[in-house]
This record gives C-alpha cells, structure tokens and sequence, in this order.
C-alpha cells in the first residue's frame, strides 16, 4: 500500500525577526565592503577638494567690540551699531592717504566696493547650534527665538590683486582701516565738551542787570552740578590723571564757586547797586507777571495728580494658612502708573519751590528798587570787577570738568571698546564642509546600497529554490 507523504511549506507572512536576521545574514559581509570602498572614494575625493580648492582670494583682519551695550547689538549711544561705518568712505579715504596707497587705489568707491563686512558667529549660538544637533531639546527651543547679536566681524579685502594690491600692501591698508576707524569711533562717541566755557563773559555787558547775570550762571551751574552728581555715583572711583581729581571734588569746586555767586548777590543787595533801576524794575515785574501765569495751572495739575494717586487702589496678595509652619503673608503692590504719577507729581512740587523761590527773590529786589537813592559808581565799578573775578574762576573750574569727562569716557570706555583680535592675513577662502557630515552621509548610502543588492539577489533566487523543490516532488511521484 502506498502511503502518500505531503509535507507543507508553511511561509510565514508579514516582516518577521527570522526575516530581517536571515536578511541581515547575508547581507552584512556586503554593508562591511560596500562602507569601506565607500569611505575610501569619499576619503579621495573630498579631502583634497577641502584641503586644496580655493575659492576666493581675500585679505582679512577682524575686530571686536566690548562695550556695554554691543550683546543687545546697540552702539555706545544706544542706537542699533552701523557696521558699515567700519569702511565707509571717509574712513577708506584717510587710510588711503596715511598708507600711501593713492598711486594704486585712485577711486575710493572702487576700494569700498572690493570690501565688506561679516559678522562672526558668538560663542554662545554655535554652543546651542551643537548641543542641538546633537539633540538637546532645550538648545533647539533656545533657537526657535535665539537673536544673535555678533561682537566680532571680520573686515575683507576680496580678491586684492583686481585692485592693484600686492599682498603686503593689503595687509598694510587693513590696519590703517582699523586705525582710522578707531579714530572716528572715538570722535563720534567720545564726550569732549559738556558745557559751554565761553558763557561766563557777562560782567562787561551793561544790558543785563548784576541780578541777571547772577540768575543765569546759579541755574547754569545747578546743571554742572546735577551731572556731576551722577557722574559720582557711576565712577565713584575714577581719578583722571591728566586733570589729577574725581568727580566728587570737581562737584566740591562748583559748591565753591556758587557759594561765591552767593555772596556777589548779597553783596548787590546790600549795597542796592543796579544799572538801570527802571529797566531793572520793568524787568522784575514781567519776570514776576510770568512766574505766577506759570504757577497757577501747574497748581491745578498737582491736584489731578494728587487725585488720580489717590484713586489707585493696590493690589493685595494673601498667602499662607496662617499655622505657625505656614504664616500668613501679604503682598500689596501698586500697578506701574502710580508711580508715573508720582514722579510726575514729585517734578510738579519740584517746579512750584524753584518758583516761589524766585518770587521771594523778585519781592526782595523790588523792595531794593523803591530806594531811590542812585547807585554808587565805585560801587558799581568794583561789583564788575567781583562779578569777572568770579567768571574767570569759573571758566577755569568748566575746562576742568569737560577735560576730565573726556578723559574718562577716553580712558575707561571707547579707547578700550574696540580692538583689533585678529593681525591682517592674506588667504584664499576655500569650500567649507564637515568632513563627518560627508562620511556620514557616505556610510548611510553605502548601508542602503548593500540592503538593496541583497534584497535584489535574494528575490532572485527564490524562484530557483522553489523550481528545485518542484522537481523533488515530481521524482518522488
């Protein structure tokens, strides 16, 4: 009796493990081959072409800002910095002349179109551009909002010899870029005069009163002093050398000289000197008429600000459960317009004492006026001589002050903001590439090369494997 076998050749469906191992069986010899063939064509073509191809001839220097101010990309006077001005045209004509270069470059436009300006990346942006890559999360969102405000840039001569420049010669004209910007970066920013020093000339001019000259310089100098005094709180610390003081003393000096004006005053009074008393009078009463048309509105506007001060109401915070582990704390803030107003309100009141001194001052006067007794010549002589002993003290004291704010701002801020990182270099600017990206990219493609040649080789030879099984079961028949 024959006894027919039948055996079933049960074919799993869908991607199992025993498929991608068989897979990977045969084909990891060939991923192993096809990734070293490729790394070595990669390898001899890419790093020669890194290593060897030159796009661009350039000359180049780079420079740096360090001021405060620059990491939000503003210049010292808090407008947004103008690199441009690095190679404007006035800046590329000095360096020119002082390079002695006019015999090659005889059009200035001509240089400022060979030049440019590129900002180096920060630190910090190529910091969180890498931790990004390599899949920092927090980097990435970083970035999403990231603004980089660049404090290097590089200054660029491209291609030198188009415009006539022998390679030193490129270099030569980038530091005299460098030198003569920082030249008009220490004009354009440096404060060289605060005050006026040719204001105080008034003693000889017989239009204005000894009072009215006495007016004008007080209110000049209570300016000094209030610029001097933030000056004091911003560098405690500075001592200018070439003037030898700080800011303190120089504040001390113009307590001096008020107090010198102080006395002059009382000394006019005293002795009721005037020049022209019905001018003085006329000129007294309008000063007086002014004042109190100034006075009354600003009266009424302290009391809309005393008002709308009192209508805001704060804002009151409780926290805690009022256990002795959890006290209760309360929190009571104001929203930002009180205190608008209260500053507001605080230069009213401010504003309403300086007029009502100046009234009493008026009163005083006029009080001297209704003496009709004339003014004493030798008097009067020897208050012009007082009045311009004075002024020259005080010419004296104003240079002092402008000659040791310059030298602040000179010493301590724009002769140290910019500098020079980087000595000129004349190069040719190549292809710029990872080589890890390169050989990356080189594995992946060689890895998918191999899969698929397998795959290919393994669909073909399925068919001859199940024509060879056909066979076996016809002999068996």
């Amino acid at each position: 009796m024959n006894q027919e076998n039948v055996y079933e050749d049960e074919q799993e469906e869908g991607l199992t493990f025993k498929k991608i191992g068989r897979f990977l069986q045969k084909a990891w010899l060939r991923m192993l081959i096809y990734i070293a063939i490729a790394v070595l064509l990669a390898t001899a073509v890419a790093v020669p072409i890194r290593m060897y191809y030159k796009s661009e001839p350039i000359a180049q220097t780079t420079i740096e800002y360090i001021y405060s101010g620059i990491e939000v990309g503003e210049d010292p006077s808090g407008a947004p910095l103008n690199t441009d001005n690095i190679i404007s045209t006035t800046v590329l004509a000095k360096a020119v002349d002082e390079a002695n270069l006019g015999g090659k470059i005889k059009d200035i436009s001509t240089l400022r179109d060979a030049m440019r300006i590129e900002s180096v990346l920060t630190d910090e942006y190529v910091r969180l551009t890498e931790a990004a890559a390599n899949g920092d999360t927090n980097a990435a969102n970083t970035l999403r909002n990231y603004n980089m405000y660049p404090t290097r840039f590089n200054i660029i001569i491209s291609n030198p010899s188009a415009i006539g420049l022998s390679d030193d010669q490129a270099k030569l004209l980038l530091n005299k870029v460098v030198n003569c910007y920082y030249a008009e970066f220490q004009a354009r920013f440096s404060v060289t005069t605060m005050f006026a020093e040719n204001s105080y000339n008034l003693s000889e001019n017989d239009q204005l009163e000894f009072t009215d000259v006495y007016d004008i310089y007080l209110q000049s100098l209570e300016s000094v002093k209030a610029f001097l005094a933030r000056m004091e709180t911003e560098a405690a610390g500075f001592i200018s050398a070439a003037n030898d003081t700080t800011f303190a003393q120089l504040a001390s000096d113009i307590n001096v000289l008020s107090s010198s004006y102080n006395q002059f005053n009382a000394y006019i009074l005293s002795n009721n000197i005037w020049r022209n008393r019905e001018t003085a009078r006329n000129a007294l009463l309008a000063s007086e008429m002014d004042i109190n048309n100034r006075l009354e509105p600003l009266r009424e506007y302290i009391k809309v600000l005393t008002e709308q001060i009192k209508n805001i109401h704060p804002n009151t915070t409780t926290t805690g459960a009022g256990t002795d582990s959890n006290p209760t704390t309360t929190i009571i803030s104001y929203p930002p317009q009180y205190f608008t107003y209260q500053e507001r309100l605080d230069e009213a009141n401010r504003q309403v004492r300086d007029y009502e001194v100046q009234l009493k001052n008026i009163a005083t006067r006029l009080n001297n006026l209704d003496d009709e007794k004339p003014t004493d010549d030798a008097l009067k002589a020897k208050a012009v001589e007082n009045l311009a002993g004075i002024e020259k003290q005080t010419v004296e004291v104003i240079k002092k002050v402008n000659a040791t704010v310059a030298d602040y701002y000179d010493t301590t801020f724009v002769s140290s903001s910019v500098r020079q990182t980087q000595a000129p270099v004349v190069t040719r600017r190549g292809i710029s590439f990872s080589l890890l990206v390169v050989y990356a990219v080189t594995v992946i493609v060689a890895v998918l090369a191999a899969g698929i040649v397998t795959a290919v080789k393994m669909s073909r030879a399925k068919p001859t494997t199940e024509k060879v099984e056909d066979k076996k079961e016809e002999a068996k028949e």
